[in-house]
């Protein structure tokens, strides 16, 4: 079988670091280069193996955000107050939102546990519930479980991709949340836009609906397929995005959420960290660099033909048309024994995502790693060819 279609207000306390993330534009990124300089995605973090195991963007930051990062160091001395406000108004003047819908945070992920503890906690009518995929990115729903919600896990319909129709049987009088992740983290399926607006739709009456888009603006055509536009229409739902996937700041912890004003204002209220200012500085660069972006775009993309390519030439079950950076595969036997000879060949590769106990998701490297990985694939599977 192949399966068709890999996180996170107060007054602007230093308007100099603010100014200074601004300074970035389009043209200084191009004189520069989208890199400041090359990255292996190697070091003592992985013992010296490649790094194709957290979804991370080896390409970034880019060279517009290092030196953002640089220009704000001087005054990382001072807290840091209400810094995000530019990044905020960026945001949402792109999304067609005001920024009363813009939440920053430390990473998506802080705001997934927000939403975990709003609406996943007990009631005065006892245990709520969060209803999402299985498997799927757990952050959300393994904090609504340590703060005594119940979890309803809906599986994957055959084509590895969310079943609408079971997750909407499953939505009850007790679900707090429906948790989407779209693209699908580990599978990288894709829900297309146009039939998944009408379901968010119908099931933003009942319910509240938060839509993680992580890794949906790695393609082009991601506005095809955003739900920023039932965020417009004052319907509940909350979409998540995060500077950690295409803009390669993993690291530096920032995300965002789009929601309308009452429910970004609710989420607001347990904001459970302060933003950094270098953080904040390189996404506000970022953000405004599309040369990076889409040099960013095209190199993993470039590493993800490559990889699909080597299993599609092996017969090995995969997802085709993924929309990760990472790519979801079988590889017909315990994983464990898979990840030992990846290993042994240099390759730091994925844990198990049960009930798939065979599946390895690979996240995507340099396009040379993943030339190393094609090959050591193909020895794996083919030894002496």
């Amino acid at each position: 079988m192949t399966a068709h279609v890999t996180r996170r207000a107060l007054v602007l306390g230093s308007t100099a670091v603010a100014a200074s993330a601004l300074v970035s534009t389009r043209a200084a990124a191009a004189a520069a280069g989208p890199m400041a300089a090359p990255v292996s995605g190697q070091g003592p973090a992985t013992g010296g193996l490649a790094r194709l195991i957290a979804n991370e963007n080896p390409y970034g930051p880019a060279a517009s955000a290092r030196r953002a990062v640089t220009e704000a160091l001087p005054t990382a001395w001072q807290y840091p107050m209400g810094q995000e406000q530019a990044l905020k108004k960026l945001i949402a003047e792109r999304e067609g939102l005001t920024p009363a819908s813009v939440m920053i945070a430390v990473g998506s992920g802080e705001i997934l546990r927000i939403a975990g503890l709003v609406y996943g906690s007990p009631d005065a009518g006892g245990a709520r519930e969060v209803v999402a995929a299985t498997p799927t990115f757990g952050f959300l729903q393994d904090y609504a479980r340590l703060l005594g919600a119940t979890v309803t896990e809906v599986p994957l319909d055959g084509n590895l991709r969310h079943d609408l129709g079971g997750l909407e049987a499953a939505v009850g009088a007790r679900t707090g949340l429906l948790y989407i992740c779209n693209p699908n983290n580990p599978t990288a399926t894709l829900v297309p836009g146009p039939a998944l607006r009408p379901f968010v739709q119908a099931m933003a009456r009942r319910t509240t609906v938060l839509v993680d888009e992580a890794y949906l603006d790695l393609w082009e055509d991601w506005p095809t397929h955003t739900l920023t536009d039932r965020v417009r229409a004052g319907d509940p739902v909350i979409v998540t995005r995060t500077f950690s996937k295409l803009h390669g700041l993993a690291g530096l912890r920032v995300g965002y959420a789009l929601a309308p004003p009452a429910l970004i204002q609710q989420l607001e209220k347990h904001r459970m960290t302060m933003l950094g200012c270098a953080g904040v500085a390189a996404a506000t660069a970022s953000y405004q660099d599309l040369d990076f972006q889409a040099f960013s775009r095209a190199r993993l993309q470039e590493g993800l033909a490559i990889t699909t390519a080597a299993l599609r030439d092996l017969k090995l079950r995969h997802v085709e048309e993924g929309r990760g950076n990472f790519v979801f595969f079988d590889t017909g036997g315990p994983l464990a024994d898979f990840s030992a000879a990846m290993r042994s060949a240099g390759y730091q590769v994925g844990r198990p995502f049960p009930p798939y106990d065979t599946w390895c998701r690979v996240s995507m490297g340099t396009v040379e790693q993943m030339r190393g990985f094609a090959a050591a694939l193909k020895a794996y599977f083919r030894p002496g060819s």
